[in-house]
């Protein structure tokens, strides 16, 4: 009969009593069959082990991914805010000067169906855990780029605009020369010397001799001397095609070749050359050609209409 159990023989040394055991066959397979089991179980748990520690570092990398990328899509809202600022500046300033706004250049204009800013739908997906591809990101990016450069040369000649019409106001004559009473208008008139009609090219202003006069835009003195009936006579060249003259002056106190501002004083009003009383004739050319110098007057308080307009020449 064979038998049912294993004999274990246990011998401390050489001097002791050997003892013996005996383990039954079933109960030897359960302690194997238990001993794989927890053996299995321990390489389970060291592998579940690594595993998570994998996922919490990957986990992390991901948490700090999404937090760089909301970062990113946050610092591109604002971008996007800050250009629909500059946009409206620019159409503003464009329309204050007079200038042309332009909306066809592609930045800003277009054809499509989405009412929200890209950057809008960005920031939603990245709320929505849905982060935005680093393609969308750098094509958005790219976009702002050229809308940036396409403000900055919009300003830039915006810039370049209003300097130049800054220039052309400051050399239009836009303040009377003098204080003082108009006697004569600008165009056909009969003459107080003669009694025929004629042209008159300026406006005649009198006032009592000395009176100040001064430029009424920026420019050179392209001349300043007697100039027969004229009598002392000032012409100022305020560029832009663009001069004005002044007769029977007391004295000037300007040369040729000096640069005026608007307001500076250039001479005061008098009685030299051909006159029946002080006073100032004013002219304006432009293009060569004389026009109404009443036409480009916005301070109208200074000079006073007075009587019938014949002058004093």
């Amino acid at each position: 009969m064979a038998k049912k159990f294993y004999t274990v023989l246990v011998l401390p040394d050489a001097s002791s009593e050997t003892r013996t055991f005996h383990i039954a066959k079933p109960l030897l397979g359960a302690l194997a069959a238990a001993a794989s089991l927890v053996f299995i179980a321990f390489l389970f748990f060291i592998y579940q082990a690594v595993s998570l520690n994998a996922h919490m570092l990957e986990l992390r990398r991901l948490r700090h991914a999404a937090s760089q990328q909301t970062q990113v899509v946050e610092k591109v809202g604002r971008l996007e805010d800050e250009m629909v600022r500059m946009r409206e500046l620019d159409v503003r300033l464009r329309t204050a000067a007079g200038l042309e706004v332009k909306e066809g250049d592609g930045s800003f204009l277009g054809a499509g169906g989405v009412d929200v800013p890209s950057s809008r739908a960005l920031m939603v997906a990245a709320v929505a855990h849905q982060p935005a591809s680093t393609d969308a990101l750098a094509k958005e990016l790219d976009r702002l780029g050229r809308e940036m450069n396409d403000r900055s040369k919009s300003l830039q000649e915006l810039i370049e605009q209003l300097h130049a019409k800054r220039s052309v106001l400051a050399s239009t004559p836009t303040i009377w020369p003098v204080r003082g009473w108009l006697t004569a208008g600008f165009g056909h008139r009969r003459s107080p010397f003669t009694g025929r009609r004629q042209m008159h090219e300026g406006v005649d202003i009198s006032n009592s001799v000395g009176t100040s006069v001064v430029a009424p835009a920026d420019g050179v003195v392209s001349y300043a001397g007697p100039l027969g009936g004229f009598g002392n006579v000032i012409s100022i060249d305020h560029g832009h095609r663009i001069s004005t003259f002044y007769a029977h002056l007391q004295q000037h106190g300007v040369s040729r070749g000096q640069r005026v501002r608007r307001g500076d004083q250039i001479a005061t009003l008098g009685t030299s050359g051909r006159v029946t009383g002080p006073h100032l004739h004013y002219e304006i050319q432009v293009n060569g050609e004389t026009v109404d110098p009443t036409k480009y007057i916005i301070d109208t308080e200074s000079v006073k209409f007075l009587g019938d307009g014949e002058s004093a020449e």
